[in-house]
């Protein structure tokens, strides 16, 4: 039986990559109390778009665009 080849996957962020980066979009929402979740999952979410897209765009030798989870989607 033949397996496939599986494709490398990126780096997923550590546990403190993700604090800092609640931390720093905690201080950028004004530093507002009872959002401690959201923060933390808003900061998984854009360190992992940061790093897939390093990682695609390193492939194919473009640079990535910023990520801004505050910008509303077009």
């Amino acid at each position: 039986m033949k397996t496939q080849p599986s494709l490398p996957r990126a780096h997923d962020p550590s546990e403190a990559e993700i604090q800092r980066q609640a931390y720093h979009l905690w201080i950028d929402g004004g530093c507002l109390e009872g959002v401690e979740v959201d923060n933390w999952l808003a900061a998984k979410e854009l360190l992992n778009h940061r790093q897939g897209h390093a990682h695609g765009h390193a492939a194919r030798g473009t640079h990535p665009v910023p990520f801004d989870p505050a910008k509303p989607k077009s």
